[in-house]
């Protein structure tokens, strides 16, 4: 089985911080260079709400080797042109309580996806994989993992591969 084109993997890396890692690989990035994005708004929260500006970190790299990438405006990024699988790898501040973002800290875990996953521009429709870790200082392991994507290789309720359609 190939790998899936779009594969995202997101932990809570620190929760004390209330910072997620969350590492995207884009098998087949764009030949101009892979504009990478996240939305202003989401459907039924009909507001302005730049998440965005919760990303604290951006990196870019292919093959083991660092590619540029800028911010081009308050929610895009344009990774310089590469051949072969690109790998972005970002933190993003999860403080924000509601349904419409995301939320971390050492008791629990949330996230609307729509907040923390940067869409690679011009593969929208390509299969995902989401893989759910726990975090590394073992805070969560008691934490249950509760989503409406199908289970990959997870067992009910816990962390591991899930998948999206697009």
């Amino acid at each position: 089985m190939s790998a899936p084109a779009i594969r995202y993997a997101i932990v809570p890396h620190d929760p004390g911080a209330h910072i997620f890692r969350v590492v995207l690989d884009v098998a087949s990035p764009d030949p101009e260079g892979q504009v990478l994005r996240l939305p202003a708004w989401i459907p039924g929260s009909y507001m302005i709400r730049d998440f965005a500006r919760h990303i604290v970190t951006l990196e870019a790299s292919c093959g083991g080797e660092k590619v540029p990438a800028h911010k081009q405006d308050k929610d895009s990024w344009r990774c310089a042109p590469c051949s072969g699988p690109l790998q972005i790898r970002y933190d993003v501040y999860a403080w924000d309580l509601s349904v419409r973002g995301a939320h971390l800290d050492t008791t629990h875990a949330y996230f609307n996806g729509a907040s923390v996953f940067l869409e690679a521009v011009g593969q929208e429709h390509q299969p995902c994989e989401v893989d759910i870790r726990p975090p590394a200082d073992g805070s969560g392991d008691d934490w249950k993992v509760a989503t409406g994507m199908p289970r990959k290789s997870a067992e009910l309720w816990d962390y591991g591969l899930y998948e999206a359609e697009n």
